[in-house]
């Protein structure tokens, strides 16, 4: 059979695997030219090498899906249509480069957060510190610490956002008031601090002003004694504390092998 090749033949002179042409023969994107009655071994033309190499280049260069190929290449070369569906595929484009440059961030801050620690590891101590003003951005919650991990979803849509203030970051909420008055740590909120509005979630500014803050390896118990501790050094100090606490620490950290290893960082704001 001149100018007919097997679907091997075609596999060793295009580098393409014979998995990969079956492939294309089931969406109908690439049938063989013939196929033997008797054997029924798959042949392919001259001319699909052609195709084979195009269906290829569109895939594996271009990105696009080879359902997306298959209507390309049944389609009638409408400028119009053609025109819509490459910039359709560059929006979609534009989005996965924007988040692969968003988690390329977040291993950059990774890299420097395990490189700071080696470098100084964090005192676990009570100390105070101004902090400038933040725009936090959460969902609200009204559950027990001791359930959190039920809601607290890392990769949320709305949270994973490329232009957050402070990459790998969350924040738990608690209210102050409640907690003194039942002695039971309810989360409030989780969320992230961003310069952008996030759509659809709820939204608090953090005031400029000094804080009391109290680092700890984290726990539930921990937590509370945090807490705690704040308030007993702001009644020394003669402070008054704002209602709201919170609660912040990485999103993941990658030094450590159970939450009951993070660094946590609780933040009150205070008046003198």
């Amino acid at each position: 059979m001149t100018n007919l090749y097997t679907i091997g033949e075609v596999s060793r002179y295009m580098n393409i695997s014979t998995k990969i042409l079956r492939h294309y023969d089931h969406l109908n994107l690439l049938k063989p030219c013939y196929i033997s009655p008797d054997t029924k071994y798959r042949y392919f033309s001259y001319d699909q090498l052609f195709i084979i190499d195009v269906i290829r280049y569109l895939n594996k260069t271009l990105l696009i899906p080879l359902e997306d190929i298959k209507n390309i290449l049944d389609e009638n070369k409408d400028y119009d249509k053609l025109l819509t569906f490459l910039e359709s595929h560059k929006e979609q484009l534009d989005k996965k480069i924007a988040a692969i440059e968003y988690s390329k961030q977040l291993t950059d801050s990774m890299i420097s957060d395990i490189k700071e620690l080696k470098k100084s590891p964090k005192k676990i101590e009570i100390y105070e510190q101004y902090l400038m003003s933040r725009n936090f951005y959460y969902l609200e919650l009204n559950t027990s610490i001791y359930d959190i991990d039920k809601y607290v979803n890392r990769h949320i849509t709305n949270i994973t956002n490329i232009d957050i203030t402070e990459h790998n970051t969350m924040c738990l909420l608690f209210s102050l008031s409640e907690y003194m008055k039942t002695k039971n740590l309810n989360v409030k909120g989780f969320g992230v601090f961003s310069e952008k509005k996030i759509p659809q979630l709820k939204f608090k500014n953090l005031r400029e002003g000094r804080y009391i803050n109290q680092s700890f390896i984290y726990s539930e118990e921990n937590t509370m004694s945090a807490i705690n501790n704040i308030t007993k050094y702001a009644d020394i100090k003669n402070m008054k504390l704002d209602d709201t606490a919170f609660l912040v620490s990485k999103m993941v950290d990658l030094s450590v092998s159970s939450k009951y290893d993070y660094l946590m960082e609780l933040q009150i704001m205070h008046h003198m």
